[in-house]
C-alpha cells in the first residue's frame, strides 16, 4: 500500500444555468490561432444569389457524412487564412475542417512567403468538402466557377463568390480523382513494381446509404463490374453505427494498371463508391533479434490471479512462457493459434503480454507482477513477407475493421446466444496501428469505430501511435564522422531540424486519432545503459523525454493533443545509409544490446524462459497499459476512511484514463530546444509554436510513481462525478493553514477525461466537452496562473482530455473559507447534448521542497475534519 495514497474530492457542488439565462456556445475560430474577421452586410445579397442560406448546405470534413449527389470537392491554392476570410463572407456557408492532408508546394499550388515566392517550407492544404442540399443549386455554382475560370464576369451580387473562387485551384463535382487515394496509387504502384504478377486487393468504400436496399443495390452493381474484370469478393462489412460500408476485393496486376493509366474510367467511375483504399496493413512490428535472447529469472510470487481487467488484441503469445504461464484468457474462435508454425513466430503478443503483466524486465528495481489475470484474443497471425521470413499481420482475406468490431460485440455483448467473453474488461491495449493510413485531417473508419466502442462499452481502449520508418535526410551534415562528433545537444538539434522539414510526412497511423483513445507515443527512454553503438548507427538525442525517430508525430483530428503522452519506447538508435552526403538515417530496426524494453520472447531453440530488447509505438503502449493495471491496484488498496475514495467500478476507466495522463508535463529544457527550432527562420505565433511542440510532447511524459504515492509536499485528490449539457460542479478543496500568505513555488495541475458520444453529422464529431477553471478568485487563493510550459490553452480540451497546469511563486491570501474552489463544466461540442456525461476529475496541488508545508497532511485532516461536521 501507498504510504500516501490518494485522496478524496469533497463532493461537489452542482451549479445548473437558470432558465432563459443559459450560456451561449461560443462559434469556433476559423483557423486555429487566428482571428475570425467580422463580415459586413455587404454579402447578404449572397442570400438572393442561390436561394436562402439554408439552401447552400455546410461543409463537411468527414467524407462520410455527405452523399455523392450534392458533393462538391474544393482545392485551395492560397494562403489558408485569406481563404478562411473570404469564406466567412458568404451566409449559409459552414467551415468545418482544414484540410485531407497536405502537398509540397509546386508552380501551381504555393504559399507565398513575404517576396511574393514561393515557399518550399510551407506544404499546402489541399482538400476541402462542401455539400449543397439540392441539385439545382449545385450546378449553379459548378456554372459561377466555370464562369469565373474563362474570366467572365460573375453578376450583380456574386462578389462574395468571386472572393472564395479566387482562393481555389479547383472546384468540381465528387468524382474519379477523389475516389482514387494517393495511399491507394503508391501501394498499387509498389506492388506492381515489386511483384508484377501478383494479385492485388483494395478495399471498396462507398457512401454510406440508410436505406438497407440502396446499400445492397449500390454492391451489387459495383460487384457486376468487378466480375467484367475477372475480380473476386473477400469480404463485405455494414456498420451503421459509423456509417461504414465496404468490401475486400481481388483483380489481377493488369486491372491496377488500367486503373492507374486512365483514372477516370472502369471501377474509379462508379458513382456510389466513396474512395478506393490500399488494403489496410495491420502488424505488429518487432523490433528485437532472438540472437540476443538471454535467459530471464521468474520467481514464485504466490499470487492469486484475479479476473481479468485488460485485454491485449494481438498475436498470439506464447503462453507456456514461463512470464505468461498460467496468467492468459485466450480467447481464439477463428483458430488463429493454428496458423503458427512454431513459437518463434510469436514474438509480437508474447512481447505485449510481457510487458502488460510484468513491465520492462530490464528494471532494476522491478513490480511484482500484475494481480490479474489478461484476456488475450488473437487477431494477427504469420504471413510471409519476403523469401525468408515471415510477419504477424492480421487476416489477409477479411477487413481488419470489421474483425475488431466482432470482437468486442464478442467480449461484452456475446456472439449468438454464447456468453460475453470478457464483461470484467475496462481497458483494451491495441498496440497496432494501419501503416496504408496515415492521418490526414478526416477521421478514418477504424478511429470512427475505436471511438464509438469505447462510448458504447465505457472501455478506455490505448493505441499505439505507429512506428514510421522512412528515412530522413539531414541536409546539414557532409560526413557520418561529422555527425558522430557533434556534442549529443547539437546532434539532437540537426536531427530534430530534419524532422521538423519532414513532419507532413510523419502523421498518425489509423486509428491513433480516435478521441475517446488514449494515443501512446515512444519516449526516447529505457533502462539500458549506454554500451556503444552498431556501424553506421548513433544516439540521436540528448533528452528523454522526445518521442523516437519512428514514434508517428501529432497533431490529431482538428489539432487535437495526439499522441496525449508519452511512454518509454527504447532509447532508439538511427542508423546512416552512407558515410558522406547526401545522407539519409533511419530508425536502427533491431536493438539488440544497445538500447530498448525488455521483454518475453521465445528463444531460437524455442526455449520458453528467454527476452530480448524491443523498441517502438507498440511497446510504449503495452507499458501504458501496465501502468494502468498498477494505478487500479493501488486504487484497490486505498483505505476505507473519509478522506479517501470508495470509487464506483463503473467510472474506472474514465479514472484511469485520466490518472494516466495526470502526471504528464512538457520537460522545460526539452521544450525550450524545441521552441528555437520551430522558430528558426520565423517567428510564430505563440499559440502556433505551442501546437508545434505539442506535436513532439503531447502533455509529455507521465511519472506513475508520483500518481500512485503523494508525497509530503504534494497532495493528489480524485473526484467524478455524471453531468448534464451546461452544468457545472463546483469542487473545493481545504487548502493548509501553514500556506496562506508564504512565498515560495506552488502548482495545481487538473485533469479531466471523459468518453464521448459521437455525430456524424457536424463538424465537431465529438458531442461533449469538458474545461476547468476558478470557481471564485482567478488564482485559486494560491497565487497561481497558466504555465507557459503546455500546450496552448485553446488546445487542452480539444479532444477527451482536458490537462492543465497553473504554477506561481507569489505569496497569496485565502479567500473563499480557505478553499481553492474548482469549476468543472460540461458542454456540447456538436449541437444538442442530450445524454448524461460521466467524467473523473483529478487535482494535485504541490509546493517546492523550499516551502515548509506539509501540503498531504493537512489537506487531509481537514477533510475529515469536513467529513466529521457534515455527519
Amino acid at each position: 500500500m501507498a504510504e500516501r495514497p490518494l485522496l478524496a474530492m469533497p463532493r461537489p457542488e452542482r451549479r445548473t444555468p437558470k432558465a432563459g439565462n443559459a450560456p451561449r456556445e461560443k462559434v469556433p475560430a476559423v483557423g486555429a490561432g487566428r482571428q475570425a474577421t467580422r463580415i459586413g452586410p455587404k454579402f447578404e445579397r449572397l442570400e438572393r444569389t442561390l436561394g436562402e442560406p439554408e439552401r447552400l448546405g455546410e461543409l463537411r470534413e468527414d467524407a462520410a457524412a455527405i452523399v455523392p449527389e450534392r458533393a462538391l470537392v474544393f482545392e485551395v491554392a492560397s494562403d489558408m487564412a485569406d481563404f478562411y476570410r473570404a469564406y466567412r463572407g458568404i451566409p449559409g456557408l459552414e467551415f468545418l475542417g482544414e484540410d485531407e492532408g497536405e502537398a509540397a508546394p509546386d508552380d501551381d499550388f504555393f504559399i507565398p512567403g513575404t517576396d511574393g515566392e514561393p515557399r518550399e517550407d510551407k506544404n499546402v492544404p489541399r482538400r476541402f468538402y462542401f455539400t449543397i442540399p439540392d441539385q439545382t443549386a449545385l450546378r449553379e455554382l459548378v456554372s459561377l466557377w466555370n464562369r469565373f475560370q474563362r474570366g467572365e464576369n460573375l453578376g450583380y451580387g456574386r462578389t462574395a463568390w468571386r472572393d472564395v473562387f479566387s482562393h481555389l485551384a479547383d472546384m468540381r463535382p465528387w468524382g474519379p480523382m477523389d475516389r482514387l487515394t494517393e495511399e491507394a496509387i503508391e501501394d498499387w504502384r509498389e506492388r506492381l513494381e515489386f511483384a508484377p504478377d501478383t494479385p492485388i486487393r483494395f478495399e471498396v468504400e462507398f457512401w454510406f446509404r440508410d436505406n438497407a436496399t440502396r446499400r445492397e443495390q449500390a454492391e451489387r452493381t459495383f460487384l457486376e463490374k468487378l466480375r467484367e474484370v475477372a475480380g473476386n469478393l473477400l469480404d463485405s462489412a455494414v456498420i451503421d453505427a459509423i456509417r461504414y460500408h465496404a468490401i475486400l476485393v481481388e483483380v489481377a496486376p493488369a486491372v491496377i494498371q488500367d486503373l492507374l493509366d486512365h483514372p477516370d474510367v472502369g471501377l474509379v467511375a462508379f458513382d456510389d463508391v466513396m474512395m478506393l483504399r490500399p488494403q489496410s496493413m495491420v502488424s505488429g512490428p518487432v523490433e528485437g533479434d532472438l540472437e540476443d535472447a538471454s535467459e530471464t529469472e521468474v520467481g514464485q510470487d504466490g499470487q492469486e490471479l484475479q479476473a481479468p481487467f485488460a485485454a491485449l488484441l494481438d498475436g498470439m503469445p506464447m503462453r507456456q512462457h514461463q512470464r505468461l504461464a498460467d496468467r492468459l484468457i485466450v480467447d481464439d474462435p477463428d483458430g488463429f493459434e493454428d496458423e503458427y508454425g512454431s513459437a518463434l513466430e510469436q514474438r509480437h503478443g508474447t512481447a505485449m503480454a510481457s510487458l502488460i503483466l510484468h513491465g520492462d524486465l530490464n528494471n532494476a528495481d522491478p513490480t511484482l507482477p500484475i494481480r490479474r489475470r489478461l484476456y488475450v484474443r488473437p487477431i494477427m497471425y504469420p504471413q510471409q513477407n519476403g523469401p525468408d521470413s515471415t510477419r504477424e499481420v492480421m487476416p489477409p482475406d477479411r477487413l481488419s475493421i470489421d474483425l475488431i468490431w466482432r470482437t468486442f460485440i464478442r467480449m461484452y455483448d456475446g456472439e449468438g446466444e454464447e456468453e460475453p467473453t470478457a464483461p470484467t474488461v475496462r481497458v483494451v491495449n491495441l498496440s497496432l496501428g494501419d501503416a496504408k493510413r496515415r492521418f490526414a485531417g478526416v477521421m478514418s473508419p477504424w478511429a470512427r469505430l475505436i471511438d464509438y466502442l469505447a462510448w458504447r462499452y465505457n472501455v478506455l481502449i490505448l493505441v499505439s501511435a505507429g512506428n514510421i520508418p522512412d528515412r530522413i535526410p539531414l541536409e546539414d551534415v557532409a560526413a557520418w564522422a561529422d555527425f558522430e562528433a557533434l556534442d549529443p545537444k547539437d546532434r539532437q538539434s540537426v536531427v530534430l531540424r530534419a524532422i521538423l522539414r519532414q513532419r507532413a510526412n510523419r502523421k498518425l497511423l489509423a486509428p491513433s486519432e480516435a478521441l475517446n483513445a488514449l494515443t501512446i507515443g515512444a519516449a526516447h527512454n529505457d533502462n539500458v545503459a549506454p554500451n556503444g553503438q552498431g556501424v553506421l548507427s548513433a544516439d540521436p538525442y540528448a533528452s528523454t523525454a522526445l518521442p523516437n525517430l519512428s514514434s508517428a508525430l501529432g497533431l490529431g483530428f482538428k489539432r487535437t493533443i495526439k499522441p496525449e503522452i508519452l511512454f518509454p519506447g527504447g532509447a532508439e538508435h538511427i542508423r546512416a545509409n552512407s558515410t558522406h552526403a547526401p545522407i539519409e538515417v533511419e530508425p536502427t530496426p533491431i536493438p539488440a544490446r544497445f538500447f530498448g524494453i525488455g521483454v518475453a520472447s521465445p528463444g531460437t531453440g524455442g526455449e520458453a524462459n528467454r527476452k530480448i530488447n524491443m523498441s517502438g509505438t507498440s511497446v510504449a503502449t503495452a507499458l501504458a497499459t501496465h501502468n494502468a493495471m498498477r494505478i487500479l491496484e493501488a486504487l484497490e488498496e486505498l483505505p476505507n476512511d473519509a478522506s479517501h475514495p470508495e470509487i464506483d467500478p463503473a467510472y474506472h476507466s474514465i479514472i484511469l484514463k485520466a490518472l494516466l495522463v495526470h502526471s504528464a508535463q512538457w520537460d522545460d529544457e526539452t521544450a525550450a530546444a524545441l521552441k528555437d527550432l520551430v522558430n528558426e527562420g520565423q517567428r510564430l505565433y505563440w499559440e502556433h509554436e505551442r501546437d508545434e511542440i505539442s506535436r513532439f510532447l503531447g502533455f509529455g511524459c507521465p511519472d506513475i510513481d508520483r500518481v500512485v504515492d503523494c508525497a509530503e509536499n504534494r497532495a493528489t485528490l480524485i473526484g467524478w462525478n455524471t453531468i448534464h449539457s451546461k452544468e457545472t460542479d463546483r469542487f473545493e478543496v481545504p487548502l493548509p493553514a501553514e500556506l496562506e500568505g508564504i512565498a515560495g513555488f506552488r502548482a495545481l495541475a487538473v485533469t479531466i477525461a471523459w468518453l464521448t458520444p459521437i455525430t456524424h453529422s457536424h463538424r465537431m464529431y465529438r458531442l461533449a466537452k469538458f474545461k476547468a477553471g476558478p470557481g471564485a478568485d482567478k488564482n485559486f487563493s494560491i497565487g497561481v496562473s497558466n504555465s507557459k510550459q503546455q500546450p496552448s490553452h485553446n488546445a487542452l480540451g480539444k479532444g477527451t482530455i482536458y490537462h492543465h497546469r497553473w504554477e506561481g511563486e507569489e505569496a497569496a491570501e485565502f479567500v473563499n473559507n480557505a478553499n481553492l474552489v474548482l469549476d468543472v463544466t460540461c458542454s456540447p461540442a456538436a449541437g444538442e447534448l442530450d445524454e448524461a456525461i460521466s467524467y473523473a476529475v483529478i487535482a494535485t496541488l504541490e509546493v517546492g521542497q523550499d516551502v515548509a508545508v506539509p501540503v498531504y497532511e493537512r489537506i487531509r485532516e481537514r477533510l475529515r475534519e469536513a467529513v466529521r461536521i457534515r455527519s
